[in-house]
């Protein structure tokens, strides 16, 4: 009885309390077509230096090791100062894949929303976000118009292999 009543306790605890991100780590929720938690220590960000020559700044939360992944994007090389930032064509730009790499459940693209940043300093950036996406389903490829909310926060570290990037946007 005393056993059921902690493991009681606890999912009570985890369900109403979602992790909050400390060094290098991030937490994410889906609802809407896909309604997923996920959670972890991925959570990196860097420059790179596409096709085209215009460098831009990525922020990558559970890249290869999550039920979820989110990449945020955003034109040039600095990291952004704290303050909020619209998910849109001329700020950020954000995606979200639903779970594995090797088990997909979809992916979709953001379209309105926004990033907070909560703190920038050399090697580390923080912050939470909110976005709205549209995008389809593994199950249903065709069907592009699935829509999804993702809400979240990182606290991502500078991936050692990113040039050098100044801060100030």
């Amino acid at each position: 009885m005393y056993v059921r009543s902690i493991t009681l306790g606890v999912l009570i605890a985890v369900t109403f309390n979602p992790p909050v991100p400390s060094a290098a780590d991030y937490a994410l929720q889906s609802t809407g077509a896909v309604q997923l938690r996920a959670a972890g220590k991925e959570a990196r960000y860097g420059v790179v230096a596409p096709v085209d020559g215009s460098p831009i700044l990525t922020i990558s939360l559970g890249a290869t090791s999550s039920d979820g992944a989110v990449q945020l994007i955003l034109p040039g090389n600095q990291v952004p100062t704290p303050g909020r930032y619209s998910i849109s064509g001329d700020s950020f730009q954000a995606s979200f894949m639903a779970g594995t790499a090797e088990h997909p459940l979809g992916w979709f693209h953001g379209e309105s929303g926004w990033v907070t940043i909560t703190q920038a300093s050399e090697g580390h950036l923080s912050g939470v976000f909110e976005m709205r996406a549209r995008g389809f389903l593994a199950a249903d490829i065709v069907d592009e118009n699935q829509q999804v909310t993702v809400r979240g926060s990182f606290d991502a570290t500078r991936d050692k292999t990113a040039t050098r990037m100044a801060l100030g946007r």
